[in-house]
């Protein structure tokens, strides 16, 4: 049976060594529901932003420290955090439930910055990044930002007092982790101005499964009037610039879009995974004097930000699908080009086609691509840490750490563009990596690798059992053009995701990393439904055969990726 309990939050700390009496200190005193968590009450009051792991404890940022009062910690508590914590009071606010007044602090993790990519590269230049270190970030800073828990925008391309006589268009992102908005030429595409937010939703949870269940417990209409209010900021900001705003794109995956429209998204969480509606949509707000659109989605687990970057980078051209079909009428398959999307995140998007077929598929990969619980290392970074401590022979091919390092883990240090030095243990201000978290990129490695390789393999059965009118089958020469999406593309040292087996050895020579294809897909399908170069039922009917796939019911899925859990050698 709950109890009314008072919890004393302490809100300046510096001072405190594990008691409060005689300290002048600013404190809050709230009163507090034994049944249920610290992290609710905080919540209640606003004294936290919110739970990145959606009150699992798995991602261990929601830290507090009990000055008195502290119950005992939970298996998950301790599998998050060392002894030597546990024992000076330290828990999760998500899971502890105390049951008499306390005193706690806030001894919050601080969430890795977030880099915002809004570039887009020009994809008709096929850039080879094999072998090469990426060095984008340098070149197209403008368009690059840092997000946080508060508003960021960025620098804009042009002086803020620039009179604006051209038609314009507002492309957005609307992102699990981020929220990013361009003001963009409607006929040019040239950025006028950007604006970012951390997705304020995060607050309930950092994955759709943790907001799909916020939203299914009452909060469906918070959740959309969070997401519509960063949206509403950026159209005010884009208004002071005197911009004659013509309509708006939107472009995120199926929850976050059902989210946005206040969809009830409970058929989402739970099989057969239903969504309420996959097309095409507008949205109406009562001050806009514009049309919005929301990019149509291809199933629940490939959303509208995956159509967008099809889209952008030509994967549903009409003119391209007829040319190839006209080459198969004659048996010119040996010219067929396969090309390939891949969108790394929380989740791993892909998708294949050759001009005729496409497949789509998507495949949990964890926080390991934005982010490591506890190293507060990007995913990228991540790849490039683990392939040089391959390269070093601190990690073998199984993924296991040498001792000592297994047991203290590995401080890195970043000494030039792509160079590491490692120590043992922690170290100073230094990244900081565990066996822990190597092997959680690896599950969401072997999951993408597992994914990509089921997606070939489907193409070209299908292929092959396709009768041909003139040609025999054998022998066909395959050109792939491999589209690495995202922020995790961006940034990726493409020879480290070769050596750590992220990509496959046939995709050297043919990697490209694009961008943010969501934004500059939102772009292109709102300038071309704006000036009539297509409708509703052109792009709708351009997804009608695109195949979506469950890797989990794949036969061959499991075996994979088990094999691809492992290092190359």
């Amino acid at each position: 049976m709950s109890q009314k309990i008072k919890i004393t939050v302490v809100i300046e700390n510096e001072k405190l060594n594990n008691t409060v009496d005689d300290l002048e200190t600013k404190s809050v005193i709230v009163t507090h529901d034994s049944s249920l968590t610290v992290m609710s009450t905080l919540l209640q009051n606003n004294l936290i932003g919110g739970s990145f792991c959606g009150g699992r404890g798995d991602c261990g940022r929601c830290r507090i420290q009990f000055l008195q009062g502290a119950d005992t910690p939970t298996a998950v508590e301790r599998s998050v955090m060392e002894p030597e914590e546990l024992r000076q009071g330290y828990r999760l606010a998500c899971l502890a439930k105390p049951k008499r007044d306390c005193v706690i602090k806030l001894a919050l993790l601080e969430a890795p910055k977030i880099d915002v990519v809004a570039d887009m590269m020009d994809v008709t230049q096929m850039i080879d990044y094999n072998s090469q270190k990426n060095e984008k970030t340098k070149k197209h800073t403008s368009t690059v930002m840092e997000a946080f828990s508060g508003i960021e925008a960025s620098v804009s391309e042009v002086e803020q007092k620039e009179y604006i006589e051209t038609d314009v268009i507002i492309a957005v992102d609307l992102g699990t982790t981020t929220i990013a908005m361009q003001l963009m030429e409607m006929d040019t595409g040239r950025i006028i101005d950007t604006y970012c937010e951390m997705n304020p939703q995060r607050r309930y949870g950092a994955d759709v499964l943790s907001r799909i269940q916020a939203s299914c417990e009452g909060n469906r209409e918070i959740l959309q009037r969070l997401a519509v209010g960063v949206l509403e900021r950026g159209v005010e900001r884009f208004r002071n610039r005197d911009a004659v705003i013509k309509c708006m794109c939107i472009a995120g995956n199926t929850t976050m879009e059902h989210l946005f429209m206040g969809y009830d998204v409970s058929s989402l969480g739970r099989s057969p995974f239903t969504p309420v509606e996959i097309g095409l949509q507008e949205y109406r707000h009562p001050e806009w004097d514009f049309t919005v659109w929301l990019t149509p989605c291809i199933s629940t687990f490939v959303g509208g930000d995956i159509v967008a970057g099809l889209y952008a980078c030509g994967m549903l051209n009409e003119r391209l699908e007829r040319q190839s079909e006209e080459k198969e009428q004659r048996g010119d398959v040996g010219q067929r080009k396969l090309s390939f999307l891949v969108d790394l995140g929380t989740n791993g998007e892909m998708a294949i086609t050759d001009g005729t077929r496409m497949i789509v598929t998507a495949t949990a990969a964890g926080p390991a691509f934005e982010g490591g619980p506890g190293a507060g290392i990007v995913g990228s970074d991540m790849v490039a840490c683990i392939a040089a401590l391959l390269e070093q022979g601190i990690l073998d091919e199984t993924g296991l750490l040498a001792e000592p390092y297994f047991t203290e883990g590995v401080s890195i240090q970043n000494t030039d563009e792509m160079h590491y030095r490692f120590a043992l243990g922690r170290s100073g201000d230094c990244l900081y990596l565990t066996q822990r978290d190597i092997r959680s990129l690896q599950m969401a490695k072997a999951a993408v690798r597992a994914g990509i390789e089921v997606l070939f393999n489907r193409l070209n059965k299908q292929r092959q059992d396709k009768p041909q009118q003139d040609k025999p089958q054998t022998g066909v020469q395959q050109t792939t053009q491999v589209y690495l999406a995202g922020g995790f593309g961006y940034y990726l040292d493409v020879e480290a995701a070769f050596r750590t087996g992220l990509l496959p050895e046939h995709m050297r020579g043919s990697v490209q990393a694009v961008g943010n294809t969501s934004l500059m897909g939102a772009y292109r399908i709102g300038s071309d439904l704006w000036r009539h170069r297509t409708d509703k039922q052109a792009i709708e009917q351009s997804l009608v055969s695109v195949e979506s796939i469950n890797l989990a019911v794949q036969e061959n899925f499991e075996r994979l990726y088990i094999q691809y859990m492992n290092f190359p050698v």
